[in-house]
């Protein structure tokens, strides 16, 4: 009787231990059938993507960008399916939790999309207007200068760089001075230190003999990457200007537009049919293989120089009979030619200008760049 009882246990834990064996290799054999089907339509999907993929950039470039944003987004959205599919297929499954995490996958994935288009909107603006680089460490900068245009054209600058008491002390020449000595010491923005750069070549320029038109200063965006036009004689020198950091590379889009703007110049230009028109890539920082490539075989002449931080920076200009001496933060500054023939000189305080008979006037006045 206790032989057969034994048996019987030993014989139905044996069941028991098949039976559960037996579920555990179908449960297996379910899953894996189900994962089976689910890279084989994640292949079909995929696929498809990358007909779609093709289709749409064949369409156009717009519209290839919009599918690949959406794509992207999408792959954001992946895990978060993997993680809601193995919720629900789990022994205790999680119907709940997997909602919710498909809910935040959606969510994720608007954003990832939106995100991806602005991206390539910008790329598109940095494309069209590679200018916009040398706003990209101040964009976000509380304290830095994007804008160098003047808000109150009747105002005397002056009074932005010093106190209201030194202002109404010191002697006009005195506080000019002043406030040129503050305008040079404080800190400044990668957009005002790329404006002195143009002023710093527009001078050696002007120095040589040139006449000179800051048209990146004057046009701003609307400059076609023409930073400085210069004419001497019958040659003008279509001048970009990059002042970057040494660590970084320009590279051949910079060297393209260059190239392309100087071509477009002569030809909306007939006063300048009998004028040579010549590029010139002016850079503190080295350039890429290719760019170097595609300046050699353009003949866009590079010129590899660093801003001498020294140099005068008061413009003394002659207009008719008066003599107006123009610091670099005054409205005209930018509008003023220095032409050494007419006795216009640079000079490196307001006492030098005063000495050789130049003033300052509220309201600037200057011949026309």
């Amino acid at each position: 009787m206790v032989d057969n009882a034994v048996e019987r246990q030993m014989t139905k834990r044996k069941n028991e231990i098949d039976t559960k064996e037996r579920n555990e290799r179908a449960q297996t054999a379910k899953l894996a059938e189900q994962e089976r089907a689910q890279n084989a339509a994640l292949f079909n999907q995929r696929r498809a993507e990358l007909t779609a993929m093709s289709k749409a950039f064949d369409t156009s470039y717009i519209a290839g960008r919009a599918w690949l944003a959406n794509f992207v987004a999408e792959a954001f959205q992946t895990p978060d399916d993997a993680i809601a599919r193995t919720l629900e297929l789990k022994k205790n499954p999680a119907h709940k939790a997997a909602d919710e995490v498909r809910r935040i996958g959606r969510e994720k994935k608007d954003i990832a999309l939106r995100l991806k288009q602005v991206e390539y909107i910008l790329k598109t603006y940095h494309e069209y207007y590679p200018v916009l680089e040398q706003y990209h460490d101040d964009i976000l900068n509380e304290d830095a200068t994007l804008n160098l245009d003047d808000e109150d054209a009747e105002s005397d600058r002056v009074s932005r760089y010093i106190s209201q008491q030194e202002y109404d002390r010191l002697k006009p020449v005195e506080r000019n001075q002043l406030a040129l000595e503050k305008w040079k010491a404080r800190p400044k923005s990668s957009v005002e230190i790329g404006r002195m750069f143009e002023r710093y070549l527009g001078h050696l320029y002007e120095t040589d003999g040139w006449t000179v038109s800051y048209f990146g200063a004057n046009e701003g965006l609307e400059d076609m990457g023409r930073d400085l036009i210069c004419i001497k004689g019958s040659v003008m020198h279509v001048v970009q200007a990059k002042y970057w950091a040494k660590h970084k590379t320009l590279h051949e889009k910079h060297i393209f537009q260059l190239y392309g703007t100087t071509v477009l110049l002569p030809l909306t230009r007939p006063d300048l049919k009998n004028i040579r028109v010549k590029p010139v890539f002016a850079a503190t920082t080295k350039l890429s293989p290719t760019a170097e490539f595609a300046a050699k075989q353009l003949g866009v002449e590079v010129r590899s120089l660093d801003m001498s931080k020294d140099y005068p920076l008061i413009k003394c200009n002659v207009n008719g009979k008066s003599k107006i001496y123009h610091l670099p933060f005054d409205q005209q500054y930018d509008r003023v030619r220095i032409d050494p023939a007419r006795g216009e000189v640079y000079v490196r305080t307001a006492q030098e200008a005063e000495k050789l008979g130049f003033r300052r006037a509220m309201r600037h006045t200057a011949r026309a760049a």
